[in-house]
């Protein structure tokens, strides 16, 4: 088994030559694009970091970031990427659990993250003058494949953060198995990030990368920007998550653009509704792939083919295209009851998978790891769904209480906790109701306290005090009281039944 690391090296050779970064007129090669991802991890070893150590990364998608990233993987250490749009404080929170000995981020963060204990590197001269302090060669002792490579934070349900770890052989394989899924991937490629780098197109760009494509890479996402973009550049592949293709339908189908450039658009982080998704097709012909996955159990566990989405146009879109696609050849997965067994097609059940992208365990937390992975090596997802007479896996529901809009996550309980700070506030649910453009909303349900009152604009300011702006709630509704069990428990399924009430599926 191979690294990251290694595959990294052997593309600065392969491909010496080729564009790897275009930064506006500046383009890199891949000699180049090495050069500075050693220089960045010498960098760092020269301020006192050593291999296995933690470096976070805070900032918008950049050039520059790609380059810190391959740095963190060819010098051994471990990448932690929160997303740039967390509140200050989750950033905190992130930091100190997995103890990063460096902090990388953009100038808008710099002043943010005040008495962090970490090395703190600003993207820009700071970047610039590590990288001219280091050195052009490859480290003496790259990394093994049962080392950590990466942390994948997501928040727990109390909350708090917790992270899937990553060896390098897990993310090698999830490389292996995103190329099985895709038609092509080669040094023609074209790729344009707009998906977030902390994410989803961070765990596209190192496949693509591994095949010599070039990357191209904006700093936020505006839909006639993309599309300028992608006849400019002749743009060939374009990793998205459903909001931003949600986004883009509207310019895209009012025409006058070349888009015949266009070979891939992969897609995941949720699901997008059949008729939207027959839209987007005829538009961009059949170039989706889907990719289902999750941070303890990387992507693609399952994917939608180009093959799957091409349908006569002239009729109603295919049942299929509701679907997460079949299981990818190197995973298992099963449906089983709450007895462990497995179920039959058609049958709703929870999820779980094996196979070596699964993560190492969650980051000191082996008891929650014991409870996720069990001794044969099943993950439990999470997740309910059912296999079609096909194989083509159906996500109806979450076992737990989940919430993806716009391809982040959201847990109710750090939502429930901002709201539930307010004085005037004696109970809250916070459950995700379906959404056509963010796939779900989150959406908050509020009990006032007796004699006293609460609004709107006060829940939602509680939480931009305190989460990210995409948890904050952008639907707020007032009961008086909230459906319990018989021994005081919120059912917070019945308090969801309510939005869902007539949707095919229980999740966005």
């Amino acid at each position: 088994m191979t690294t990251v690391a290694a595959i990294f090296e052997a593309s600065y050779r392969r491909f010496a030559g080729r564009p790897a970064l275009v930064d506006g007129p500046v383009t890199r090669t891949y000699r180049e694009l090495g050069d500075r991802a050693h220089r960045f991890a010498s960098g760092l070893r020269a301020r006192g970091l050593q291999p296995g150590d933690r470096v976070a990364l805070v900032a918008p998608n950049s050039p520059a970031y790609i380059e810190a990233s391959h740095g963190i993987f060819t010098g051994g250490y471990v990448r932690v990427a929160p997303s740039d749009k967390l509140h200050p404080d989750e950033v905190r929170g992130i930091v100190a659990d997995c103890a990063a000995r460096a902090l990388v981020v953009s100038p808008e963060w710099a002043g943010r993250l005040d008495g962090i204990d970490a090395e703190l590197i600003v993207f820009g001269e700071d970047f610039e003058a590590l990288l001219a302090a280091g050195s052009p060669e490859p480290p003496d002792a790259p990394p093994a494949p049962g080392d950590l490579c990466a942390l994948l934070y997501t928040s727990g349900t109390t909350g708090l953060p917790k992270a899937a770890m990553l060896t390098h052989a897990n993310w090698v394989a999830m490389m292996r198995n995103s190329m099985v899924e895709l038609p092509v991937v080669d040094p023609e490629d074209v790729v344009l990030h707009v998906a977030p780098l902390s994410h989803f197109s961070g765990y596209v760009e190192p496949t693509y990368s591994a095949r010599g494509a070039c990357h191209l890479v904006h700093a936020a996402f505006e839909p006639a920007a993309v599309l300028d973009a992608i006849e400019r550049d002749r743009v060939t592949t374009l990793p998205l998550v459903p909001t931003m293709l949600n986004l883009m339908l509207p310019d895209a189908e009012a025409g006058g653009r070349d888009l015949s450039s266009i070979r891939t658009i992969m897609y995941g982080g949720s699901g997008i509704a059949p008729d939207r998704l027959a839209r987007a097709v005829r538009v961009f012909g059949d170039v989706f792939v889907q990719f289902f996955g999750l941070s303890e159990t990387p992507m693609p566990l399952t994917a939608l083919s180009q093959r799957d989405h091409r349908f006569d146009a002239s009729g109603p879109p295919p049942q299929r295209l509701a679907s997460a696609g079949r299981v990818n050849p190197f995973v298992e997965l099963r449906i089983v009851g709450d007895d462990g067994t497995d179920l039959p097609a058609g049958e709703v059940g929870e999820i779980v998978v094996r196979g070596d992208t699964v993560m190492a365990g969650y980051w000191g937390k082996p008891e929650l790891t014991a409870e996720t992975i069990d001794a044969e090596g099943w993950a439990a997802t999470g997740d309910l769904g059912r296999l079609d007479d096909d194989g083509h896996l159906y996500i109806v529901d979450r076992k737990r209480d989940m919430i993806v809009t716009g391809g982040y996550n959201v847990y109710p309980a750090e939502v429930e906790n901002a709201i539930a700070s307010l004085e005037a506030v004696q109970e809250v649910a916070v459950v995700g109701a379906p959404d056509e453009q963010w796939g779900e909303a989150v959406t908050a349900v509020v009990v006032p306290r007796p004699g006293m009152t609460v609004t709107e604009d006060e829940v939602v300011a509680a939480c931009t005090e305190r989460l990210a702006g995409y948890k904050k709630p952008r639907v707020v509704e007032f009961v008086d009281e909230l459906p319990k069990t018989g021994s005081g428990k919120l059912m917070r399924r019945r308090v969801r039944d309510r939005y869902w009430a007539g949707q095919a599926r229980r999740v966005g």
